[in-house]
């Protein structure tokens, strides 16, 4: 079942909001695939897209906190390093289309939407905090 994007999810930050829409929808269109009708090279170049997305939205997500002196960023970052890693274990196992779909509802449930709510909201719970004015910021 697709993961849909709520605004319960979201950091009130234009970039990184739009950002967490499109792993959504990239997640979304990789469980969408059809096993007769997609090749090797439409699954290997969506793959591709999703995960090069994911690595640039964590260097972003990144900056971000910085930007913000996020106490927690350290512990973020090697959440997102763990991520990759994680995610790069689970594509080297892929063996078929069908178990792609079961890897990726993996990606955007736990990863996505878990992550989303606990640890990036946690960023935006301490900027509501700390009254962090997001247009005096310059980063992204």
């Amino acid at each position: 079942m697709a993961q849909q994007w709520h605004e319960a999810y979201s950091l009130n930050h234009p970039v990184l909001d739009a950002q967490h829409k499109k792993l959504f929808s990239l997640a979304n269109r990789v469980e969408a695939l059809d096993s007769k009708t997609t090749t090797k090279q439409e699954i290997s170049e969506l793959i591709k897209e999703f995960f090069n997305y994911m690595r640039e939205h964590f260097k972003d997500e990144e900056a971000y906190m910085q930007s913000i002196d996020y106490p927690h960023m350290n512990e973020h970052r090697i959440l997102h390093e763990k991520i990759i890693l994680n995610m790069t274990s689970l594509l080297q196992e892929i063996k078929s289309i069908e178990v792609l779909q079961t890897r990726m509802k993996i990606v955007s449930h736990e990863w996505l939407v878990g992550h989303i709510l606990e640890h990036d909201l946690a960023i935006k719970r301490w900027q509501n905090q700390n009254s962090i004015d997001l247009d005096s910021l310059d980063y992204l």
